[in-house]
């Protein structure tokens, strides 16, 4: 593993949706499910090409794909907080 940081992942609305491990600088477009290292959404049970949605205000997400030959969830940029490492 490189230099990276564990940051935590925030709907609009202010729910905490995982803690994820972030190795590279730059905007969070994609989470690999195998980086994530605390699940408060139960994002690990999806299957691929399903949409992840915020327990609270029900916004979607992202949704589920392979990314690399690693399942991971594309983010929807208008959903979660901006993060920027």
């Amino acid at each position: 593993m490189g230099q990276g940081r564990v940051i935590k992942v925030y709907c609009k609305c202010g729910y905490l949706l995982f803690k994820y491990y972030k190795d590279v600088r730059g905007r969070l477009i994609k989470c690999y499910l195998d980086e994530i290292r605390k699940d408060y959404v139960g994002v690990s049970d999806v299957d691929l090409g399903q949409y992840v949605f915020c327990p609270q205000c029900h916004a979607k997400i992202g949704y589920v794909t392979r990314v690399h030959g690693r399942k991971a969830i594309k983010l929807n940029q208008g959903a979660i907080s901006k993060i920027r490492t």
